[in-house]
């Protein structure tokens, strides 16, 4: 199964959801004025779309300031997993989305995210191996550590 999207942007919807909600605890005035340079401004309103080299420099900052003692590559991971835990104990995501997810087991959960995710920039693949492993491919050669703590 491969997702694919022809867009080159990410959704503000997203930046939007990952920065004003999921992070929102995470965010200081240093981090704010950083994402603010790069082109994410958390004061504005947001855009309808942003660039995705916007997104990752977003991630990487974001990644440096929660993470600062683990190198690059171990924070973009952690991000990932630390924004899937913050969904978790904010029930950004339906908890019954959740528990659905856990009983389908983590396959077939896989396959129905991918089925679900239009709106990321990235292409996914989810490549089968076993009855019991897969494997998940990115066209996205600067975050597959970020995307690995997602899907943890």
């Amino acid at each position: 199964m491969t997702v694919h999207s022809n867009r080159k942007a990410m959704s503000g919807k997203i930046i939007d959801g990952v920065f004003r909600k999921v992070l929102a605890a995470d965010v200081t005035f240093t981090l704010k004025d950083q994402l603010k340079s790069i082109g994410v401004d958390l004061e504005a309103e947001t855009q309808p779309h942003y660039e995705s080299t916007v997104w990752r420099a977003a991630i990487a900052v974001t990644a440096a300031a929660l993470f600062p003692d683990d190198a690059e590559e171990i924070r973009r991971r952690k991000l990932g997993r630390h924004i899937v835990e913050q969904v978790k104990a904010r029930h950004i995501v339906k908890s019954t989305w959740l528990t659905m997810a856990r009983f389908l087991g983590p396959r077939r959960g896989l396959k129905t995210a991918l089925e679900h995710l239009q709106v990321s920039p990235v292409q996914l693949t989810l490549k089968e191996l076993s009855s019991r492993e897969c494997e998940i491919q990115t066209d996205d050669g600067e975050q597959p550590e970020f995307l690995a703590g997602l899907i943890e």
